[in-house]
């Protein structure tokens, strides 16, 4: 018969109601997990502790809410405990929350059996320890957050390159769970010869700094940054792997490159559009005035001889009238590809003047020399047989004047800065003497006519 004293046992519906209230003011977070430790039953305190809704929760295990190398070590622990199927109390873990936030928690909990006796689950509770942690173990605490949240792939590897460490993005780069990886070779998951291992602790060894290098792998560009891991006797005990997805700036970088190859390609055109005659295609005037001063300024350093001619086609204007514009421009086309091709060193220069005028430069060429290539000129073109009805010979002719600076020849020699004019005045003459000329300074030479 019941004791007066004791208490009456509430209504099964009023203990129900009774547990729930418990729960929900219980400041520890109350959960139930099943045989494969995955969330069976979840307090609405894990809003509080980890920022997830139960929903969220619920199907999920303990260690997706872990970073990897957390859920690595506690899982080793909880492994052990599930095998004897015991209770276990005060094992402190740390957690990511929802935010990103590391939360540090003591768990414990017990066994679940069913009426048959057969082990089922556990069911426990999470206390959150954060604030009781000292201000060194927050710090790590801090930096594992950061570790495990960095959106680079970071890992760290022993000296026989199997890894030790690995965080979530190194994980989702390597194709596998971050708890999964831990323990694996890094030769297995990535191409060894672009990340030699050896060279590297040789390297560092040496203390020699290593170069941050670019590793190609499954269509993307990698920049891996690689540093040693030391103990207290500055012995290397691995390496710090650190891969920056840099695919995007390499390809920007390819396109700058070929844009600017294409930038100096037009550049250099735009240079050569802007020396070139449009007409003739010769370099035109403003490349001339260049070109002279640069050969005056070398035989001036190296006293060298320099020779000058100055080509002038004969009765231009009677052909222009008389044939119309188009066909005189054909004739002065026709004249520079023979002059242009008439001259047999590389460093000969012929150059559109303007109108129907021509100049041609001749470095290391003494008087002797520029008198040679001025009949050679005069005769290409009048046996090239350009038929001019208006001219005294029926054929386009040219007058040449021609000057020469040579240290040598002190006593015929023109001096560099009045090169241009002295030729010039030598064109004029042979024109005045009735063309199909050479002048060559003060001396006048008729050229055949046949």
């Amino acid at each position: 018969m019941p004791n007066a004293s004791d208490p009456e046992p509430l209504p099964e519906g009023q203990e129900v109601l009774r547990l729930r209230e418990i729960i929900a003011h219980n400041s520890d977070w109350l959960w139930e997990v099943d045989s494969q430790g995955r969330y069976t039953f979840c307090s609405e305190h894990s809003r509080q502790m980890l920022g997830y809704a139960p929903a969220d929760v619920l199907g999920k295990t303990p260690f997706d809410f872990m970073p990897a190398e957390e859920a690595a070590r506690v899982g080793a622990i909880f492994a052990g405990i599930v095998a004897e199927q015991r209770p276990f109390a005060g094992l402190i873990n740390r957690n990511l929350r929802s935010d990103g936030r590391l939360v540090v928690l003591e768990t414990s909990g017990v066994p679940v059996f069913d009426a048959q006796g057969m082990f089922t689950g556990y069911r426990g509770i999470d206390r959150d320890v954060t604030p009781a942690i000292g201000p060194l173990d927050r710090r790590e605490v801090q930096l594992e957050a950061l570790y495990a949240a960095a959106s680079v792939a970071l890992g760290l590897v022993d000296r026989q390159g199997v890894l030790v460490n690995v965080n979530h993005a190194l994980g989702q780069l390597l194709g596998g769970d971050a708890t999964q990886l831990v323990g694996r070779p890094l030769a297995a998951l990535l191409p060894v010869e672009q990340l030699d291992l050896a060279y590297c602790l040789a390297e560092l060894e040496r203390g020699s700094p290593l170069a941050d290098r670019e590793l190609d792998w499954r269509e993307r560009t990698y920049l891996l940054q690689t540093s040693a891991v030391r103990d207290l006797d500055n012995q290397i005990l691995g390496l710090t792997l650190a891969f920056s997805d840099i695919t995007e700036q390499r390809l920007m970088r390819q396109a700058l490159a070929e844009s600017n190859a294409r930038l100096a390609e037009a550049n250099a055109r735009l240079q050569a559009l802007a020396s070139e005659d449009f007409l003739t295609g010769l370099p035109n005037r403003r490349r001339f005035d260049e070109a002279l001063l640069q050969e005056k300024a070398r035989a001036r350093r190296e006293g060298r001889p320099l020779s000058l001619l100055m080509v002038d086609v004969d009765h231009f204007k009677v052909f222009n009238d008389h044939y119309g514009h188009q066909a005189g421009d054909e004739c002065l086309r026709r004249i520079a590809l023979l002059l242009s091709q008439s001259l047999q060193r590389p460093g000969d220069q012929v150059c559109r003047y303007g109108g129907e005028e021509f100049a041609v430069i001749l470095p290391d060429t003494d008087a002797q020399g520029a008198r040679s290539v001025a009949r050679y000129l005069c005769h290409q073109v009048f046996d090239a047989h350009l038929t001019h009805v208006a001219s005294p010979l029926q054929r386009v002719t040219l007058s040449i004047g021609s000057a020469s600076h040579d240290p040598d020849q002190s006593d015929d020699s023109v001096g560099l800065g009045a090169l241009l004019r002295v030729a010039d005045l030598a064109l004029y003459r042979a024109k005045q003497e009735g063309r199909n000329r050479l002048v060559q300074g003060g001396r006048e030479e008729a050229l055949p006519s046949h």
